[in-house]
């Protein structure tokens, strides 16, 4: 038989006698994997009830004992609120160990006997807690070493933490296997760990270990050469979103999986606020990332482009707008000085500005100035080759705008047509901004799904990535930024299956003559071949309520080409 943990107690001692491990007394088994034990203990020095983690078999090397310990003291200089304090960390008869306090109000109990799955509320939200303690500690260039149901501890509020931290690596490592890697990215020890992160959530799904296996470990070493993805049939219904989401997480394609366990947090918290909105958190994870990033970048000559308008006169207001709206963040910028400005004018609910040329009547050359010396510069906190894409992607939402403009029939509001056709960008630039490494997953995912039975929309992908789709989360931003409601209501896009109807407001024309607009610009991403086929039934679609032909939508697109090639750069 092989030896345990329970070797260090002396072995002709009775069952019912106290069974001691160094300085500790074991009360009771909380649970274990192949490479370390989890029990109730206290410490007999201080009467204080722990946790205590140890290695499951005598670990004979002393270099191994050595680095067990050196990793756990490594890991518990961590300080989070997701991760547990270590208590001590120390070797007994070859048993490395670490421990950590326990509040005697709620003390652990054996998983094996209590376990039963929670809501799908609950138990998202408690992924949600994992990730974010286990990628703190990844961030910190510090796995866990073996994560898993007996090395996490829920308080009195069902809020899960991490403990343990770092013990295992070692151990493992020490395997005649060692650490299987996975290859690719996200492929070594820490996407290891990631995958262990999924399979955990789907414990809670399932209620039972997950593919039969309840040893983390062994069940891991399968990954990624076998499928562990989310069986067909499950005890509770699952949004596709979210089983794609968990299916990215235990991926076989390195191209499709995730790279970091921030990603895989950053998404599934994204989808647990976007569902239970009442829960708060999304808000204040989009605003974190407006005090850290900023909205976006004012392009580059924004000093002279400011001068120039300043030095315009002011009976050129329509020319003022022009050029202002060359600027992606300047104008958001005036928007939401207009808004806050008129609102506090008005007392209560004031009157929305939905438009440059009223931000730029309200606020004037002087308040112009002002916004503007609030503008990060050219490219913000963007990498290079990331601000590379987005200033692309900036240049596709202009030319959109353009094209809206010119299409818009007369009556109509041209500038909210413009407005409309960038705005329908936004999630798109919003998303290179703040979240680039996000946006390259879902373009992985949309395009390594492309030719099989089950393709993935780019909606579905990035509610898998980031958990909220790109448009929701450019309302969202939006919403915070204090842009108006009417604005907001033109991110969507019609429905490409949607009948095309006659608008009955000036906002509505303004939203179909953007989505017109961009589903043009979609039509130029097509091989060449494909283009006139795919513009007719375009053009036929929107025909009812644009009355255009292909010979004016060509016309319409050279002159929003060259309206963009004026930009002021």
């Amino acid at each position: 038989m092989n030896q345990d943990v329970s070797a260090a107690v002396p072995a002709a001692a009775p069952a019912t006698a106290v069974r001691s491990f160094g300085p500790y007394t074991l009360i009771r088994l909380i649970g274990s994997s192949s490479l370390t034990i989890a029990w109730l203990a206290r410490d007999t020095r201080s009467d204080q009830p722990v946790r205590l983690l140890a290695a499951r078999q005598p670990v004979n090397s002393q270099a191994v004992r050595e680095r067990c310990v050196e990793e756990a003291r490594k890991a518990s200089q961590l300080n989070h609120p997701r991760l547990l304090p270590a208590h001590e960390v120390g070797c007994v008869d070859r048993f490395p160990y670490v421990t950590t306090l326990c509040d005697p109000e709620h003390l652990p109990a054996r998983i094996e006997d209590t376990f039963a799955p929670p809501a799908l509320r609950s138990l998202v939200r408690n992924g949600c807690e994992l990730l974010e303690g286990l990628a703190y500690a990844h961030e910190a260039s510090i796995p866990h070493g073996d994560l898993g149901l007996h090395t996490l501890a829920f308080d009195t509020h069902d809020k899960v933490s991490l403990w343990g931290l770092g013990l295992g690596v070692a151990i493992a490592g020490a395997r005649p296997q060692g650490i299987p890697s996975a290859g690719g990215l996200g492929g070594g020890l820490l996407g290891r760990e990631i995958a262990g992160a999924c399979l955990l959530i789907q414990h809670w799904i399932q209620g039972t270990p997950p593919h039969g296996e309840a040893d983390m470990p062994a069940l891991l070493d399968r990954w990624p050469t076998s499928k562990l993805s989310l069986p067909q049939e499950l005890p509770m219904p699952i949004a596709d979103s979210l089983r794609l989401m968990l299916d990215r997480a235990v991926e076989t394609n390195p191209q499709r999986r995730f790279i970091h366990a921030r990603s895989f947090h950053r998404a599934l918290s994204g989808w647990h606020y976007t569902e239970y909105p009442e829960d708060g958190g999304f808000d204040a994870m989009l605003q974190a990332q407006l005090r850290r990033n900023g909205h976006l970048p004012a392009t580059e000559g924004l000093r002279e482009r400011v001068a120039h308008i300043a030095g315009m006169d002011k009976g050129r207001l329509d020319e003022m707008v022009e050029l202002l709206r060359q600027d992606l963040a300047l104008t958001l910028s005036m928007l939401r000085a207009a808004n806050a400005s008129e609102m506090a004018a008005a007392g209560e609910e004031g009157a929305a500005v939905t438009s440059v040329k009223r931000a730029m009547a309200l606020l004037g050359t002087d308040g112009l100035r002002r916004v503007s010396n609030g503008q990060q510069a050219w490219p913000g906190t963007a990498k290079p080759h990331h601000a590379a894409q987005l200033a692309q992607a900036i240049d596709r939402a202009h030319l959109a705008g353009y094209l809206a403009a010119e299409v818009a029939p007369g009556g109509t509001d041209a500038e909210g047509a413009a407005l409309a056709g960038i705005f329908q960008n936004f999630g798109q630039i919003l998303g290179l901004y703040h979240f680039p490494d996000e946006v390259a997953q879902i373009q992985r995912l949309v395009i390594s799904s492309k030719g099989t039975d089950k393709p993935i929309t780019p909606e579905l992908a990035a509610q898998s990535v980031l958990g909220v789709d790109l448009q929701a989360m450019a309302i969202a931003f939006m919403r915070l930024w204090g842009l108006a409601e009417p604005l907001r209501h033109l991110v969507r896009p019609l429905s490409e299956d949607a009948v095309v109807r006659m608008p009955e407001s000036l906002e509505a024309w303004s939203r179909l003559t953007g989505s017109f607009a961009n589903g043009v610009l979609r039509i130029t991403d097509l091989p060449q071949p494909e283009q006139p086929a795919a513009l007719a039934a375009l053009v036929g679609r929107y025909h009812s309520t644009l009355g255009l032909d292909e010979g004016q939508v060509r016309g319409a697109m050279r002159r929003a080409r060259e309206k963009l090639s004026r930009h002021m750069r």
